[in-house]
């Protein structure tokens, strides 16, 4: 045992515990590919936002791919996937108590499943994120869709 791990158990069987910061599961070549921290170390060449502690994904490469981690100071827990460019792409969660699902292209989001304060929202964005449809249904009933436009030959 290394001086940054302690384990709990009896002498002559398994742990019952082993207390670590970090845990890196490697691939046959050593290169870390699973990551358990507390937190999570940044992701090479970018610095986090805020500290997640959870789960890293990586390439063989070492680059974060993916993850799932809970932050505490924005209240939030999620599953994400990153393109290979660094930028999150899918990422499902638990946003101030709120399910969410974001679809992003180069970090902006473009789709967005969500459900706040009871009213459930699908948005759809263009490129630079302005929405372009909204879809609400509240826990009545009551619709309400936004930036849908029928043809001109519909109208």
């Amino acid at each position: 045992m290394s001086a940054c791990a302690t384990t709990r158990g009896q002498a002559d069987g398994p742990a019952a515990s082993l207390d670590v910061r970090v845990l890196n599961i490697v691939d046959e070549h050593g290169q870390t590919r699973i990551r358990l921290g507390a937190p999570l170390p940044d992701p090479q060449g970018m610095k986090r936002k805020y500290k997640v502690h959870g789960l890293q994904l990586m390439t063989a490469s070492g680059q974060e791919v993916g993850g799932m981690g809970v932050i505490d100071e924005t209240n939030s827990q999620a599953l994400c996937f990153d393109t290979k460019a660094g930028y999150e792409s899918l990422c499902l969660g638990v946003f101030n108590e709120q399910p969410s699902l974001y679809l992003m292209v180069k970090g902006k989001d473009r789709i967005s499943l969500s459900v706040d304060q009871d009213v459930a929202k699908v948005v759809v964005s263009d490129a630079e994120e302005k929405p372009r449809v909204r879809v609400t249904v509240d826990k009545d009933g009551k619709t309400h869709v936004e930036g849908v436009t029928a043809p001109p030959e519909n109208r």
